[in-house]
């Protein structure tokens, strides 16, 4: 059996989160690490799906649109697009595992091949 990639940033409080993950406003202000290292590591990861769909800030009393909402991956975490955004605005929480898995990779995502099968790897749906 194939191990499901590790869900992040799918806050229970957002309109793309899910049951049972953390929320957005438990989880900013906590991250001290290199900023933009893992902004630019998040941002750049390959992208398992894209939607016509916008997220917008959720924090933010005006809601201003973030982008298009997309799921991205490094092939062992996987993460909503908005994600990227929390970290940078909000020091949102980023995981011990997901920060050290970046830099022994360098701060550089891998890139799969469009053909690369993730449906089955996904953490929710089930």
């Amino acid at each position: 059996m194939t191990e499901k990639l590790k869900p992040v940033g799918f806050y229970s409080d957002t309109e793309v989160g899910e049951p049972h993950q953390p929320t957005l406003e438990s989880s900013r202000g906590k991250f001290t690490g290199p900023m933009d290292a893992i902004v630019l590591y998040l941002q750049n990861a390959h992208h398992i799906a894209i939607s016509g769909s916008g997220v917008y800030d959720e924090l933010s009393s005006d809601k201003p649109l973030i982008g298009a909402l997309s799921i991205q991956t490094d092939g062992i975490w996987c993460w909503p697009s908005s994600y990227p955004y929390y970290v940078k605005k909000y020091r949102a929480e980023v995981p011990d595992g997901l920060l050290e898995l970046a830099r022994s990779r360098q701060w550089n995502p891998p890139n799969f091949g469009d053909d690369f099968e993730f449906e089955e790897l996904m953490p929710f749906g089930e």
